[in-house]
């Protein structure tokens, strides 16, 4: 009787187990059930659309559909493998060889919805003309995953104002037909539904629009295509703007495509020669103003003059020499204008400028100089100019020369991505390849089994002062010198 009795106490323990697992499983898809949003941070305007069904399947919509397999992972993580993989790009290699990378899963943590954190994809590089896998690896970036329904509703207040929007618009070239760039365009929204969008080229088009639910939906023409755009607001900042999530479906090829950008109302302002001076951060990149129209990339790369045009708009130039490369002056008749670049400012809220920036390039030396687009770029600007210690943000691919008790040493700096989303940071010298870090502001080099490390003790804008010493001495015992740059661009002003 004993045993019977414990082996229904048993038989009972595993169905309260087995029902609370199903109960488990039940509430976690249930959770996953609906659309959803990948809004991708590192790569600009990128976006996945999820619509999760029974059964645990999935359908993935970028610029093409494709379904899935869902399982959890780990740590309310979610893992989607593709049944046709998703290609990113093409790659020719040779006349016989073409490398195609395409997505083949994903890892989604969807603990944190509508906040910032990272997701996986899974990627494989294919040989198009053997039809085989070359190799495989994954890569991280950073990513907001969001419900549909969590989406916020549109402002009340669209009409009678001018929005500049991102990717509504498309630069394409007559004698250049194989290339196109997304570009935003400035629209403006009456009350009975129409409206006008002023296009990259200063030509105009009419807009029909309607707000339905959360969606802000948009007919216009582009060139020769028709186009519907639908957004929907992700979030607000600043009280500016917003940023989108939308679907883009070109009604005359019937190609459609999921993406983000940012939605900004135009203020009736234009830059000063005081709001440009100073640093300005974009996206983890930097470049210094001085008050003497100098301005320098990530303070040891190209150097270039800086002026605000007739529109009130920050404008730049590339000057290239066929020999020297880019140069800030140039020494002889044979330099040209490579790139032109303008910053156009839409709005601002204190040291937070949010700007229209877009340039023009040549295809090929010395060619014409062509639009590539438009995007909308958040500024952060400070007033302090140069750097106080070191970081991996000037690093990235950079000349120097360091000028030490009467030595010169050449310096070559560089941070290779990898496939993997990591990067390998190499120093060159006359001595040898090695590694390099930064910690703490000090810079690590580590050549022949020998590190040495770099304290910066004085900034100027063509050189700066270090001390240098080994692991086991200190900035006090080390030997003192100058890293200086090649951009020529002499000292500060004073």
């Amino acid at each position: 009787m004993k045993i019977k009795l414990t082996n229904i106490l048993l038989l009972f323990g595993l169905l309260l187990l087995s029902t609370a697992s199903i109960k488990a499983l039940a509430v976690n898809s249930l959770h996953l059930k609906g659309n959803y949003f990948l809004i991708d941070n590192d790569v600009v305007n990128h976006a996945y659309k999820l619509s999760f069904k029974s059964n645990n399947q999935v359908i993935i919509s970028t610029d093409e559909d494709t379904s899935g397999l869902w399982q959890w992972h780990y740590q309310e993580q979610i893992y989607i493998r593709l049944n046709q993989p998703l290609i990113q790009y093409e790659l020719p290699i040779a006349e016989h060889e073409t490398h195609v990378y395409q997505v083949t899963a994903l890892t989604i943590n969807t603990a944190t919805r509508g906040q910032n954190n990272q997701y996986i994809q899974h990627m494989q590089i294919w040989h198009k003309e053997e039809q085989k896998e070359l190799s495989a690896y994954t890569q991280t970036n950073s990513a907001v995953f969001v419900k549909q329904r969590q989406l916020q509703k549109w402002p009340t207040q669209l009409v009678n104002k001018t929005w500049e929007i991102e990717y509504i618009d498309e630069v394409t070239h007559v004698d250049t037909p194989w290339f196109k760039a997304p570009s935003t365009a400035s629209v403006t929204f009456n009350a009975d539904g129409t409206g006008s969008i002023q296009h990259w080229d200063n030509t105009q088009s009419e807009l029909v629009w309607k707000i339905k639910g959360k969606r802000l939906i948009l007919h216009y023409q582009s060139g020769t295509n028709s186009i519907k755009y639908v957004l929907r607001v992700l979030d607000y900042f600043d009280d500016i703007g917003l940023r989108f999530v939308a679907k883009q479906k070109n009604k005359t090829t019937q190609k459609s495509q999921w993406l983000h950008g940012l939605m900004v109302e135009k203020q009736d302002v234009t830059l000063t020669h005081e709001q440009v001076v100073g640093q300005w951060h974009i996206s983890g990149r930097f470049h210094d103003y001085y008050s003497d129209h100098v301005a320098i990339a990530n303070i040891a790369h190209t150097a270039s003059k800086w002026s605000i045009d007739s529109r009130g708009q920050l404008y730049r130039e590339k000057l290239d020499h066929p020999e020297l490369g880019t140069v800030l002056n140039c020494p002889d008749d044979s330099c040209y204008i490579s790139c032109q670049f303008y910053y156009e400012l839409l709005a601002r809220k204190g040291n937070t400028l949010y700007v229209n920036f877009y340039f023009y390039s040549e295809f090929y030396p010395q060619g014409p100089l062509k639009m590539q687009g438009k995007r909308i770029v958040k500024v952060e600007r400070q007033d302090q100019l140069g750097i106080d210690a070191f970081s991996e943000s000037f690093l990235g691919y950079t000349n120097m020369t360091l000028e030490s008790e009467g030595t010169s040493t050449p310096y070559f700096f560089s941070m290779m991505p990898t496939p993997d989303g990591h990067a390998v940071s190499e120093v060159t010298t006359p001595k040898g390849t090695g590694t390099f870090s930064v910690i703490d502001g000090k810079l690590h080099t580590y050549i022949d089994q020998q590190e040495m490390i770099f304290e910066m003790t004085h900034f100027d804008r063509d050189e700066f002062a270090v001390c240098q010493y080994s692991a086991k001495e200190s900035c006090n015992t080390g030997r003192t010198g100058v890293f200086k740059f090649g951009h020529n661009a002499g000292p500060s002003p004073q």
